[in-house]
């Protein structure tokens, strides 16, 4: 067996304070490398992140690999939640039916607006399409 110890769960506050901090960073941490963004300052906005949660939260320490981790399992979470809730409501869908931390976490992802108007337009190919590719365009560091 292993000796490594796991950490706790991420609490609901923890992610909502991961989600918020990377939506004050987002054209950093989401901006392509090379266009007025280089690696390292990716990678300092996302020590800056991990820094900021251990410091609301000191008693479990947070590593800037668990902070990116978590951020993609969000991404995946809310994409599961948005497809469920657009199932569940038929034609249109609420921002205000996701959990606030889906809604931060699409509002960093640049799809919140593509959602309020897909409730004139029922065709959910285009947001769906968007939602796909745009979690994992950027993951190059």
């Amino acid at each position: 067996m292993s000796s490594r110890k796991r950490k706790p769960n991420w609490t609901d506050q923890e992610c909502l304070l991961l989600a918020q901090l990377l939506q004050e960073r987002k054209e950093i941490i989401r901006g392509k490398c090379g266009i007025g963004v280089s690696i390292q300052e990716k990678r300092q906005a996302w020590e800056e992140v991990a820094q900021s949660i251990n410091n609301v939260f000191p008693q479990i320490h947070r590593t800037v690999y668990d902070c990116n981790k978590k951020w993609e399992n969000l991404q995946a979470k809310s994409k599961v939640e948005i497809k469920r809730q657009k199932r569940q409501a038929g034609t249109g869908l609420s921002v205000d039916q996701l959990t606030t931390v889906t809604q931060v976490v699409i509002s960093v992802m640049d799809i919140s607006e593509m959602l309020q108007n897909n409730r004139e337009d029922s065709s959910s190919s285009g947001w769906l399409e968007t939602l796909k590719n745009s979690s994992g365009e950027d993951r190059k560091d």
